[in-house]
């Protein structure tokens, strides 16, 4: 893994990519503290972070577009398959080291709360708190970003399909205040996510038999219990969404508490998005 780790590194600060994706980070991050803290004089430092999200939004797909789209379409992926360690372990390492292209930057905006105490009463602990949200919502990021190169082979429809994604996200909140409360239309959305299941299955096996048979088997009870239960569809959907907003629950570091419940959520986004690139790289390796 360490390998894997120390080879991406070098492959990032080899050229101008890494450099640049620091200096963006560091441009937009003391832009926005001139603006809040020095200009507005503000004292809260979530004010700068909260601003960084749409910086993140364009930057994290662009940084992970090349981690495996990029392999793919050099031919390269192959080697990675004979490397004699688990898959898991090429990821962690790929990850591992876009992790830490993102940290240099955010290890200098740690610095900023002791600077802006010189000019005023600074909240130390709210602003390290905001900062930990950053940083596991730009880990939770850059996890998902990983997964979607783990997809295609081209590095811009990599980055593209990235940033389409993360804006979907960050209007989920949006999007859960539009969707009707009906329990009728959350069971619609729910028979679609059925069927597109069995779809995603069918192309990752591709046994048709096997992708019908798992949307029978999700639709049969979602539909017995919008007859028997048809009341708990109400509100579903809006309330499903807003429990996945990966946005939103950066909001509850703003505060000054610790949010336990978003700290534990962010981790699982993280594991469960590096569990389906491996998945996804173990397939490619099988065809």
């Amino acid at each position: 893994m360490m390998a894997i780790y120390r080879k991406e590194l070098r492959t990032y600060f080899g050229s101008l990519f890494g450099y640049l994706v620091v200096a963006i980070l560091l441009l937009f991050m003391g832009l926005f503290v001139s603006v809040f803290n020095l200009i507005g004089q503000s004292a809260d430092f979530s004010y700068p972070l909260l601003s960084m999200q749409w910086v993140l939004i364009i930057t994290v797909p662009f940084l992970a577009m090349r981690s495996i789209a990029e392999e793919r379409h050099n031919r390269t992926d192959q080697l990675l398959y004979s490397l004699p360690m688990p898959l898991r372990q090429v990821v962690l390492g790929k990850y591992g080291a876009m992790l830490t292209l993102f940290l240099i930057p955010t290890a200098v905006f740690a610095l900023y709360p002791l600077i802006l105490s010189g000019f005023g009463a600074v909240s130390m602990p709210s602003a390290y708190l905001a900062l930990l949200g950053y940083l596991l919502l730009g880990a939770a990021l850059i996890a998902i970003c990983m997964y979607l190169s783990s997809l295609v082979e081209n590095q811009i429809i990599a980055a593209v399909i990235g940033i389409a994604v993360l804006l979907l996200l960050y209007f989920m909140d949006t999007l859960s205040k539009v969707i009707p409360a009906s329990p009728a239309v959350s069971f619609i959305i729910c028979i679609l996510a059925a069927l597109g299941a069995g779809a995603l299955l069918w192309r990752a096996t591709k046994n048709l038999n096997l992708g019908l048979l798992a949307a029978v088997l999700l639709v049969l009870p979602i539909s017995v219990l919008y007859i028997v239960k048809g009341e708990w569809f109400s509100s579903l959907i809006p309330r499903f969404l807003t429990k996945i907003d990966l946005f939103s629950r950066f909001g509850g570091f703003t505060y000054g508490q610790f949010d336990l419940i978003g700290t534990v959520f962010y981790l699982c986004v993280i594991g469960f998005f590096l569990f389906l690139t491996v998945r996804s790289m173990e397939k490619r390796r099988l065809m």
